[in-house]
């Protein structure tokens, strides 16, 4: 076990303030790529709504749990960028929701306000500390990085392609930001934290391609090939 003086040297503040400054010039990317799109114009597939749906409401919230904890974490640590980071993610989240939300209502879907896979994942948030609230986050980067390649590789219209490319690029950056948070107090590789971890999203994995599979398909030809491609995702950032 890491002792509580060794854990805080694990933590780099230059790091969380390199993030703040990764996660504004993002800010300013996203305002030049959204002059570019037409919602009036940008069409989803029909079959594809559905999931989608299910999807936006997974990335919409106001992230008060995690935003709290995130506080406590940056104050033990005496880290205040990494605050400060949390809510630009918290708010990089937000930003796909509702352009997400916007796709739909321009195809003549409204966003849903529940489902059953979603307020589980929300209730096992609420429920932890910051340790497991951001291993939970990270294993739904690695599903979100699944996903939105299918996703554009499944889209026939060029905007819709463009608007799930560009929050792809951002959930890997999500990936690697709450990864390397991870690492700095799980090692070595192969502990049992990460072992579990590994079985939590081999469970996710599973739920998400009954429940999204007309979309994975796309891109991954069966569940163990998506089940192998979130794996090494994990794998590779630790």
């Amino acid at each position: 076990m890491i002792a509580a003086s060794q854990t805080r040297s694990l933590f780099d503040s230059s790091s969380s303030r390199d993030w703040v400054i990764t996660f504004a010039k993002n800010t300013q990317r996203w305002r030049q790529f959204a002059r570019g799109l037409d919602f009036d114009t940008l069409r989803l597939e029909p079959e594809l709504i559905e999931s989608i749906k299910i999807f936006q409401l997974g990335e919409q919230g106001e992230g008060r749990t995690l935003t709290a904890l995130a506080k406590q974490h940056a104050q033990q640590h005496d880290d205040p960028n990494y605050l400060s980071a949390i809510q630009q993610f918290i708010g990089e989240e937000q930003r796909h929701a509702g352009y997400i939300a916007k796709a739909l209502q321009a195809n003549g879907m409204a966003p849903i306000e529940k489902q059953w896979s979603d307020g589980l994942f929300r209730k096992v948030r609420k429920l932890c500390g910051w340790e497991v609230m951001i291993s939970v986050l990270l294993t739904a980067e690695v599903i979100a990085i699944a996903y939105y390649a299918a996703l554009a590789q499944a889209s026939k219209d060029p905007q819709a392609k463009q608007l799930f490319e560009r929050i792809l690029q951002d959930e890997t950056v999500h990936l690697q930001f709450h990864g390397e948070s991870l690492s700095r107090i799980r090692h070595p590789r192969w502990s049992v934290k990460w072992g579990l971890h590994r079985l939590f999203l081999q469970a996710v994995t599973g739920i998400v391609w009954y429940e999204h599979r007309q979309v994975l398909r796309h891109r991954f030809s069966t569940y163990r090939s998506l089940a192998y491609y979130c794996e090494r995702l994990l794998v590779n950032l630790i």
